[in-house]
């Protein structure tokens, strides 16, 4: 008993190590990747500047709009560079590593601000192309971090609100999460089926407080049946019924022979016992 205490801790430890060695070199990864950002970004204002200044030798209200903007822009660069890194407060303790995503969020507000100038001018070069590259490299370093508050790990998760609504969270962009409302338990279950994670969605479920929920628009609700499927009750109980899932009833099959009709026990989704119950009986198929 004793040596399997003493395996368990030692595993636990070498999970929780590798957990914490993951973190760390996404920390790295973070502060070496906002070091070549505000390197490109200052490189882009003067490069800016010197592109409009020597063009006609005016500045335009327009090619103002767009210096301001980059200078902004690679402002925000140098602050976030400093948020990251690791002598500053925002790795101290657990929590507040995550404000350094929030930081980021602003960081690519400002970028998006840079990009709708430029493009509203017709103008796309090279090293706009290159921040982008390395914000959504970012963005990808900073989903290694769990955390209820830090969006980029909650892609394709599942959140619940305080008024028990579920929601589903799709990345849409650097630094843009949407949630989906699931129309009801069904939908989860189906949505987690179509994700080939197995028969429990629970296990995605991650509790977020409701400011994090607010921070993201709402996008369309995912309404998924089990239409046209067979479902069995999600439970250990002997005997349990198989049903055929058609035009809007339930259709109880006789015998495995005709579960094998319908494509055979690999094609038989586990689901709550309510979501059976929400189907009016039809009749059984033999």
């Amino acid at each position: 008993m004793k040596d399997k205490i003493v395996k368990f801790s030692l595993a636990f430890f070498f999970i929780l190590s590798f957990a914490f060695q993951i973190q760390a070199d996404s920390r790295s990864s973070i502060y070496n990747l906002s070091l070549e950002l505000e390197r490109r970004a200052t490189e882009l204002a003067q490069s800016s500047f010197d592109h409009f200044k020597g063009w006609s030798g005016t500045i335009s209200d327009e090619e103002q709009a767009i210096l301001f903007k980059s200078e902004a822009f690679a402002a925000s660069c140098r602050l976030f560079l400093r948020f990251a890194e690791s002598r500053s407060n925002y790795f101290r303790q657990d929590l507040l590593r995550t404000n350094l995503y929030n930081a980021f969020l602003y960081l690519v507000s400002d970028f998006r601000d840079l990009e709708e100038e430029m493009r509203r001018a017709r103008i796309m070069p090279y090293a706009l192309s290159d921040c982008r590259k390395i914000l959504e490299r970012m963005d990808y370093e900073f989903s290694k971090w769990p955390s209820v508050d830090n969006l980029s790990y909650l892609h394709q998760k599942y959140v619940k609100s305080r008024n028990a609504t579920v929601y589903m969270i799709e990345r849409k962009g650097t630094g843009v999460y949407v949630r989906h409302a699931f129309k009801n338990l069904e939908s989860i279950f189906r949505y987690n089926y179509e994700l080939k994670r197995g028969n429990d969605p629970w296990k995605y479920l991650v509790e977020v407080p409701s400011d994090t929920l607010e921070k993201m628009a709402e996008g369309e609700m995912i309404n998924l049946t089990f239409e046209g499927l067979m479902v069995i009750e999600k439970s250990n109980r002997a005997n349990r019924p198989v049903y055929l899932i058609r035009d809007g009833q339930k259709h109880g099959l006789t015998s495995p022979a005709v579960v094998m009709r319908f494509g055979g026990w690999n094609r038989v989704y586990e689901v709550p016992r309510e979501v059976i119950d929400g189907y009016p009986e039809g009749d059984p198929i033999d």
